[in-house]
Protein backbone atom coordinates (compact mmCIF):
# COMPACT_ATOMS: atom_id res chain seq x y z
CA UNK A 1 0.00 0.00 0.00
CA UNK A 2 1.36 3.40 -0.99
CA UNK A 3 0.90 6.27 -0.66
CA UNK A 4 0.05 7.61 -4.23
CA UNK A 5 -1.57 10.92 -4.37
CA UNK A 6 -4.28 10.39 -6.79
CA UNK A 7 -6.38 13.37 -7.63
CA UNK A 8 -9.35 13.00 -4.96
CA UNK A 9 -6.85 12.62 -2.53
CA UNK A 10 -4.53 15.75 -3.14
CA UNK A 11 -6.64 17.95 -0.93
CA UNK A 12 -6.28 15.21 2.03
CA UNK A 13 -2.36 14.82 1.58
CA UNK A 14 -1.77 18.59 1.08
CA UNK A 15 -4.37 20.52 2.99
CA UNK A 16 -3.26 22.85 5.65
CA UNK A 17 0.75 22.35 5.10
CA UNK A 18 2.86 25.18 4.69
CA UNK A 19 5.14 23.78 2.23
CA UNK A 20 5.10 21.25 -0.34
CA UNK A 21 8.77 19.56 -1.15
CA UNK A 22 8.94 18.14 -4.93
CA UNK A 23 11.24 15.32 -4.43
CA UNK A 24 12.61 14.01 -7.57
CA UNK A 25 14.81 11.15 -7.68
CA UNK A 26 15.60 7.85 -8.88
CA UNK A 27 16.70 4.49 -7.15
CA UNK A 28 19.37 4.20 -10.45
CA UNK A 29 21.20 7.54 -9.07
CA UNK A 30 23.62 6.80 -6.49
CA UNK A 31 23.68 10.65 -5.08
CA UNK A 32 19.87 10.16 -4.78
CA UNK A 33 20.33 6.87 -2.64
CA UNK A 34 22.92 9.11 -0.28
CA UNK A 35 20.39 12.04 -0.27
CA UNK A 36 17.08 10.10 0.17
CA UNK A 37 18.01 9.24 4.04
CA UNK A 38 19.39 12.91 4.97
CA UNK A 39 15.84 13.43 3.75
CA UNK A 40 13.67 11.07 5.01
CA UNK A 41 15.44 11.66 8.58
CA UNK A 42 15.09 15.31 8.23
CA UNK A 43 11.07 14.87 7.30
CA UNK A 44 10.70 12.80 10.67
CA UNK A 45 11.64 15.29 12.79
CA UNK A 46 9.07 17.55 11.38
CA UNK A 47 5.95 18.78 12.56
CA UNK A 48 3.34 17.07 11.39
CA UNK A 49 0.97 19.53 8.66
CA UNK A 50 3.97 21.65 8.28
CA UNK A 51 5.19 20.12 5.39
CA UNK A 52 5.20 16.87 3.01
CA UNK A 53 7.46 15.93 0.88
CA UNK A 54 5.97 14.37 -2.79
CA UNK A 55 8.37 11.90 -4.18
CA UNK A 56 8.29 12.18 -8.05
CA UNK A 57 9.85 9.40 -9.68
CA UNK A 58 12.55 9.79 -12.11
CA UNK A 59 13.04 5.73 -12.57
CA UNK A 60 12.94 4.33 -15.73
CA UNK A 61 9.82 1.76 -15.07
CA UNK A 62 7.19 1.45 -12.94
CA UNK A 63 8.66 -1.93 -10.89
CA UNK A 64 11.76 0.11 -9.86
CA UNK A 65 9.67 3.35 -8.29
CA UNK A 66 7.49 0.85 -6.65
CA UNK A 67 10.59 -0.68 -4.86
CA UNK A 68 12.78 2.57 -4.52
CA UNK A 69 9.46 3.57 -3.00
CA UNK A 70 8.54 1.80 -0.83
CA UNK A 71 11.65 0.79 0.54
CA UNK A 72 13.43 3.80 1.12
CA UNK A 73 11.29 6.81 1.38
CA UNK A 74 9.95 8.06 4.73
CA UNK A 75 6.12 8.14 4.89
CA UNK A 76 5.53 10.50 2.15
CA UNK A 77 3.48 10.70 -0.78
CA UNK A 78 4.22 10.29 -4.30
CA UNK A 79 2.91 10.74 -7.71
CA UNK A 80 1.74 7.16 -9.23
CA UNK A 81 4.16 6.82 -11.74
CA UNK A 82 1.47 6.13 -14.73
CA UNK A 83 -0.04 9.38 -13.87
CA UNK A 84 0.19 12.11 -16.29
CA UNK A 85 0.72 14.91 -13.68
CA UNK A 86 4.30 12.98 -13.08
CA UNK A 87 5.22 13.96 -16.40
CA UNK A 88 3.67 17.65 -15.89
CA UNK A 89 5.56 17.92 -12.53
CA UNK A 90 8.97 17.46 -13.76
CA UNK A 91 8.44 19.45 -16.34
CA UNK A 92 7.58 22.38 -14.32
CA UNK A 93 9.54 21.75 -11.88
CA UNK A 94 12.71 21.79 -14.36
CA UNK A 95 14.00 18.26 -13.47
CA UNK A 96 17.18 18.19 -15.68
CA UNK A 97 19.33 16.46 -12.86
CA UNK A 98 18.17 14.41 -9.78
CA UNK A 99 18.48 14.20 -7.23
CA UNK A 100 16.48 17.35 -7.32
CA UNK A 101 14.38 19.24 -4.33
CA UNK A 102 12.17 21.73 -4.67
CA UNK A 103 10.09 24.00 -2.30
CA UNK A 104 6.98 25.51 -2.66
CA UNK A 105 5.16 27.97 -0.31
CA UNK A 106 2.05 25.82 0.28
CA UNK A 107 -0.67 28.53 -0.17
CA UNK A 108 0.27 30.65 -3.34
CA UNK A 109 2.25 27.74 -4.98
CA UNK A 110 5.63 29.96 -5.38
CA UNK A 111 8.59 28.21 -5.70
CA UNK A 112 10.43 29.13 -2.67
CA UNK A 113 13.82 26.89 -3.06
CA UNK A 114 14.67 25.63 -6.64
CA UNK A 115 16.99 22.66 -5.56
CA UNK A 116 17.67 22.58 -1.71
CA UNK A 117 19.83 19.59 -2.10
CA UNK A 118 22.69 19.79 -0.18
CA UNK A 119 21.08 23.25 1.30
CA UNK A 120 20.23 23.58 5.15
CA UNK A 121 16.37 22.27 5.04
CA UNK A 122 15.38 25.39 6.94
CA UNK A 123 11.36 26.17 7.60
CA UNK A 124 12.06 29.34 9.28
CA UNK A 125 14.61 30.47 6.43
CA UNK A 126 11.54 29.30 3.98
CA UNK A 127 8.79 31.37 5.41
CA UNK A 128 11.31 34.78 5.36
CA UNK A 129 11.16 34.17 1.72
Amino acid sequence: NTNTITHSSVEDALGGKEFILFYASAHWCPPCRQYTPVLANWYNTMIPHTVEVIFVSCDHDESSFRSYYQNDHASWSAVDYDDDAREQILASIRVQGVPRLVVVHADTGRIIEDNAVGKNLDINQWRGK
